[in-house]
C-alpha cells in the first residue's frame, strides 16, 4: 500500500467497474456528471470516452457536463488535463451544488443529472491526518441548543448515529443528495461492510429516506481491489423524494458469479463494449427473481426492506436461510459467549518454555493457554496440548522472595505497567478472572468451521471465544449443534466478509445472535443422540470443512440437527450446497483481482 493510499484513501477504479457505474448512471452523452473524490480523473477519462462512443462524436458530449472533486492537490492537477472537464481542488464537504455550476444558468438549474465515484477508504476520523482546516466536515451544523440549522446541513443527529467507525464513503453518500436532481442517479463502489454493520444503520435509514435503491452489486468470485484489503459493492441509487415512489421501487441485489470482464466480453477500447454493459444492466434490472450460471438476482420491495436488517444476506444468503423458523432462538438465550483475554502486553503475559525456565516462574503463577485454534487437531482438547502458559498473578498473591516478582520488577523497567490497558488495572499485573466455559471457537475462520471441547481449565486469547451453556443444556448435545452445517452456514451468513484477505470474522453480538435450536427444549433421547453423533465425529482428525459435508459421520450429526430446524430434504443439501459456496467464495476473492490489461 503507497503512503498516498494509506493517508487519502485512494486506490484506482478498474475500468471494467467505471463502465458497469457509467451504464447505471449516465443515460445521455449530455448527461451532466460530478466525481466528488476524482483522484487523477480516471472516471472522468472513462466518462468522457462514453460521451463520444453515445453521441457517435469524436468530440464527445456537449463541453461543460463533466466536473470532478479533489483535495490531493497532484492528482486534482492531473485530472485538471482532461479536456473539457472541470475540477475543483477542494474538500467536497466544504462546496455545495452552487459552487460547481460555471455559469448563472447552470446554477439555476436542479443539479447533475449522474454522481459517480470511489470514494476514499478510510474512517472519517482518518481524515484528519490532512491539513486540519480542510478536513472539517460541515455538512453537520456545529450550533448551539436551540439555534436554527443552517440551510443545506444534515442533522446533527445523522453524524453522531454514523459515529467514527464509519468509512468516510458513509459521508460522501450524505453530502452527494443536495448535488443531484431529482431522479438523478448515484452509484458508488465503496466497502461492503455498512450493508451489516452497526453504523450502516443509519446510512441504510438515510439512503431509503431519499433514494429509490436501484441496486446492490458484490461479486462472488472477484474483488476489485488488491491492495484495499477490503471487499466492495456497487451501490445505485436515484434520488425520490417522494415517498410512495420509494416504497414501491423494487431493489435489485445482485450477485456476480462470473468476473465482471468476462461478463462484459469486449475489450475496453472497444465501442462495442457499451451495448454489452447495457446489456448487462438489463439483465439486473428484472421485473422477478432469477439466477442464472453467471448472476443472481433477488427482489424486495423498498418498502419492505428495514434499514436494521443486515442486507448482506440478501445478497449471500440461500433462500433456505430467508424463510421463517419460530423454532430457533439466538445461542446467546442458552450459552453465555466470552471472549478471551486482552492482556494489553502479550509478549509479557504470555510465557513458552524458554521464559518459564530462564526466570524460574513458579507453578503456581502460571495455566495453560491457548493462543489460537489454527493447530486444532480434533474436536477435543486437553490442556497439555498449549504451547503456551499465562502469567497469572491474583492481586491478593504474596510475593516476597519469589521469582513471579523479579519477573514483574523487570516488566516495569521495561515501561509493561504503563502501557494502556495494564496501567487501569489495579495491581497493573492482575488480569480478570475469565468465566469459565468448556466450548471453544475461533473469532476469525478460514476453511474451517468446528468448536473444540476443551478437556480441563485453561486461558484463551481473545481471539477465542469461550461458550458456557446454561444449566439444563448437556454438553454433548451443545457441541454438536456448534459443529454442524446449520450453525457453520449462520456463521458465514451472519459473520463478516468485508475483509479481502478472505477470512470471516464473528463479533461477540454477531455469534450471540445466530439462530439455532434451543438445545433446553429437547428430550433426552435426543440430546443423547446429538451427544453421541458429536462423540463419533470428535474420535476422527478435523478436516477443512468443504471436503469433510458428505462423510457419514459429518452427515449423521447434521441430520439431526436439520430435523430440531425442520429442513425439508432439498432445503438441507440447499444448505450444504450454500456452505460449499460461501467457503469457496471467499477462497476465490482472496486470490482474484481485477486488473486493466
Amino acid at each position: 500500500m503507497t503512503s498516498k493510499q494509506r493517508t487519502w484513501g485512494q486506490f484506482a477504479t478498474p475500468t471494467d467497474v467505471a463502465d458497469l457505474l457509467l451504464g447505471f448512471c449516465l443515460r445521455r452523452p449530455e448527461d451532466r456528471l460530478l466525481d466528488p473524490s476524482c483522484g487523477d480523473g480516471a472516471l472522468l477519462r472513462r466518462a468522457a470516452r462514453w460521451q463520444s462512443w453515445l453521441s457517435s462524436s469524436a468530440a464527445g458530449g456537449p463541453p461543460g457536463t463533466l466536473f470532478g472533486v479533489e483535495l490531493d492537490p497532484d492528482a486534482a492537477a492531473v485530472a485538471a488535463t482532461i479536456p473539457g472537464t472541470t475540477i475543483r481542488r477542494a474538500n467536497f464537504f466544504t462546496l455545495d451544488a452552487a459552487q460547481m455550476a460555471p455559469s448563472a444558468e447552470a446554477r439555476r438549474s436542479a443539479g447533475f443529472d449522474a454522481v459517480i465515484g470511489n470514494p476514499p477508504y478510510t474512517r472519517a476520523e482518518w481524515i484528519a491526518r490532512l491539513d486540519a482546516a480542510e478536513a472539517q466536515l460541515p455538512l453537520f451544523p456545529d450550533e448551539p441548543p436551540g439555534a436554527s440549522p443552517r440551510p443545506g446541513l444534515l442533522p446533527s443527529e445523522l453524524g453522531a448515529a454514523l459515529g467514527g467507525r464509519a468509512g468516510l464513503h458513509a459521508y460522501f453518500f450524505l453530502h452527494s443528495l443536495t448535488f443531484l436532481r431529482e431522479g438523478g442517479r448515484l452509484g458508488f463502489i465503496v466497502p461492503n461492510g455498512w450493508l451489516d454493520v452497526a453504523y450502516g444503520t443509519a446510512l441504510k435509514q438515510f439512503l431509503l429516506d431519499h433514494f429509490r435503491v436501484l441496486a446492490v452489486v458484490e461479486s462472488a468470485v472477484e474483488r476489485w481491489f488488491a491492495a484495499a484489503g477490503v471487499n466492495t459493492c456497487v451501490v445505485i441509487l436515484e434520488r425520490a423524494e417522494d415517498p410512495a415512489a420509494r416504497a414501491a421501487n423494487r431493489v435489485r441485489f445482485v450477485r456476480l458469479l462470473r468476473p465482471l470482464r468476462d461478463l462484459l466480453a469486449y475489450p475496453v477500447d472497444d465501442a462495442r463494449r457499451v451495448g454489452a454493459v447495457e446489456q448487462l444492466v438489463g439483465r439486473l434490472l428484472p421485473g422477478a427473481d432469477r439466477h442464472s450460471h453467471d448472476v443472481a438476482v433477488r427482489l424486495r420491495g423498498q418498502g419492505e426492506l428495514h434499514a436494521a436488517d443486515r442486507w448482506g444476506n440478501l445478497l449471500r444468503a440461500p433462500d433456505v436461510h430467508l424463510r421463517p423458523r419460530p423454532a430457533l432462538v439466538p445461542l446467546g438465550q442458552w450459552a453465555a459467549v466470552r471472549r478471551g483475554f486482552t492482556t494489553g502486553a502479550n509478549d509479557f503475559f504470555y510465557l513458552d518454555r524458554e521464559r518459564i525456565a530462564r526466570w524460574g516462574i513458579e507453578a503456581a503463577f502460571r495455566r495453560p493457554l491457548l493462543k489460537s485454534l489454527r493447530g486444532a487437531a480434533a474436536l477435543r482438547l486437553v490442556p497439555g496440548e498449549c504451547d503456551y502458559e499465562l502469567l497469572d498473578v491474583p492481586a491478593e498473591a504474596r510475593l516476597d522472595g519469589t521469582a513471579v516478582a523479579a519477573y514483574l520488577a523487570w516488566g516495569e523497567s521495561q515501561g509493561i505497567d504503563r502501557r494502556q490497558t495494564c496501567a487501569g488495572r489495579r495491581p497493573w499485573y492482575a488480569l480478570p478472572a475469565q468465566p469459565p466455559g468448556d466450548l471453544l471457537l475461533a473469532k476469525g475462520v478460514w476453511q474451517r468451521h468446528f468448536t473444540v471441547v476443551a478437556g480441563g481449565p485453561l486461558a484463551v486469547d481473545q481471539q477465542i471465544y469461550r461458550l458456557q451453556p446454561v444449566d439444563g443444556v448437556l454438553p454433548g448435545a451443545a457441541a454438536a449443534l456448534l459443529n454442524s452445517v446449520w450453525f457453520a452456514l449462520q456463521c458465514e451468513l451472519r459473520g463478516r466478509v468485508n475483509l479481502g484477505e478472505g477470512v470471516l470474522w464473528l463479533a461477540t453480538y454477531e455469534l450471540a445472535g445466530l439462530p439455532l435450536p434451543d438445545p433446553r427444549m429437547l428430550d433426552a433421547g435426543s440430546a443423547d443422540q446429538l451427544a453421541a453423533a458429536f462423540d463419533r465425529l470428535a474420535a476422527r482428525p478435523l478436516a477443512a470443512t468443504a471436503g469433510d459435508l458428505q462423510q457419514p459421520d459429518r452427515r449423521s450429526l447434521d441430520e439431526l440437527v436439520f430435523d430440531l430446524v425442520g429442513l425439508s430434504a432439498a432445503e438441507r443439501e440447499e444448505a450444504r450446497g450454500a456452505l460449499g459456496q460461501a467457503l469457496a467464495g471467499r477462497r476465490q476473492r482472496a486470490k482474484r483481482v481485477t486488473n486493466d490489461e
